[in-house]
């Protein structure tokens, strides 16, 4: 059966939207564009360019705190959803983004290989010569996880991956570790400060300083349905200015120039990830059977690779950021080869299911450690990182 791409049917979703908003433009009947977007006398206003209003002009506007307040509510609903289900620069720096994805995975084929073979070519720890270990022996009941990983070495995905990505612990990828502790450093749950935050608060600054929302002028958003509006004005009408060049090149060098736009420099990002601190709905969950890494031991990080947040499911408080910025993207699904990725609309309370892995104090203590002690996931801690080990 062919897998479901979420991509594609996100990228006609921001299609139908740009449509829509472009045929408005010359009716009468256009509900404007994501800046300022409504029906009649209703009109709900970016949160971003919202709060950046009220504070230019130092009053409270009511259909300024009516948007912040209603894109509060779908944050608190839904999370981040319009980062990758509407927003069109998600989808500019998308072609980058997969070209870049495209050479780290060539490191981690062998990973991806394993999983849609039946059995895996691994050489036993301490052996001489090097031997296969079968999907039947990852998949023995009364063997554990940890001591297959041990008992199988280092992979070729996992010896040929980037030092920051790699783990002293045999079978266990994106794992960094501190001189000073044996377990990831890094916030599991709630919000990890990083530039966009500060973007944010620069944008907020400046307008406060200068009377006006500066970063209104450089919004890509903002720009790319003000490029819309030009060209189809220029064929339509004639309409010659400067600004229909002007835009596309200020939008270029934001999206292709900066790296990683939304992941680094978006202040409306930072915004939507903060309003999204409530957010208990179709969050990410692991299912633990099925994982290649939590399941069976072996080297998998293709999760974490995909995801255009830098979220890490297995161990979310070693990721780049945390489930506040999930964006339901479905890109972590879509590139599992175990379909052992899911989005519940409210996370279980059952076992099988997770969204952070124990990490093993030292490659020599799993090794060590009898099949009955292996440590397990809870899976009730988990749905928000920070997932407590309990022995299972």
């Amino acid at each position: 059966m062919k897998k479901f791409n979420s991509a594609r049917l996100r990228f006609l979703i921001m299609l139908a939207v740009l449509a829509v908003v472009a045929a408005g433009y010359f009716t009468a009947g256009g509900i404007g564009n994501f800046c300022g977007i409504g029906f009649d006398t209703i009109t709900f206003l970016c949160p971003l360019g919202a709060l950046l209003a009220m504070i230019a002009e130092r009053t409270a506007i009511p259909m300024a705190v009516v948007s912040v307040l209603a894109v509060l509510a779908v944050c608190v609903v839904l999370g981040k959803v319009f980062c990758a289900w509407a927003c069109p620069v998600h989808f500019m720096a998308r072609g980058k983004r997969k070209g870049k994805r495209g050479a780290s995975r060539a490191s981690g084929s062998s990973a991806e290989g394993d999983a849609g073979s039946s059995s895996v070519a691994a050489s036993s720890c301490g052996a001489a010569d090097g031997s296969a270990v079968s999907r039947s022996a990852a998949d023995d009941p009364s063997a554990s996880p940890a001591l297959h990983a041990v008992q199988a070495g280092e992979s070729a995905a996992q010896a040929a991956a980037p030092a920051p990505d790699r783990d002293k612990s045999p079978g266990i990828t994106s794992r960094p570790v501190c001189s000073a502790c044996a377990a990831p450093c890094g916030k599991a749950k709630g919000i990890k400060i990083d530039s966009r935050h500060g973007i944010l608060a620069a944008a907020l600054g400046s307008t406060l300083v200068f009377g006006f929302p500066v970063f209104c002028l450089i919004c890509p958003v903002g720009l790319t349905f003000a490029t819309v509006l030009l060209v189809m004005r220029l064929f339509a009408f004639g309409d010659t200015t400067w600004t229909v060049l002007a835009f596309p090149a200020i939008i270029a060098i934001e999206v292709l120039l900066l790296p990683k736009w939304c992941q680094r420099f978006c202040p409306l990002g930072a915004l939507l990830s903060l309003f999204s601190g409530l957010n208990r709905t179709f969050r990410p969950r692991i299912d633990s059977e099925k994982c290649l890494l939590e399941g069976r031991g072996l080297p998998c990080n293709l999760c974490e690779r995909a995801c255009p947040e830098g979220i890490n499911l297995h161990d979310v408080a070693a990721g780049e950021t945390t489930l506040n910025d999930c964006s339901k993207c479905r890109a972590c699904a879509d590139a599992c080869p175990e379909h052992a990725i899911a989005f519940p609309f409210l996370p279980s309370k059952g076992r099988g299911a997770s969204a952070s892995a124990s990490v093993p104090a030292a490659a020599g203590g799993a090794a060590s450690a009898p099949a009955s002690e292996t440590p397990a996931v809870s899976a009730e801690g988990a749905a928000d990182g920070g997932g407590t080990a309990e022995r299972g």
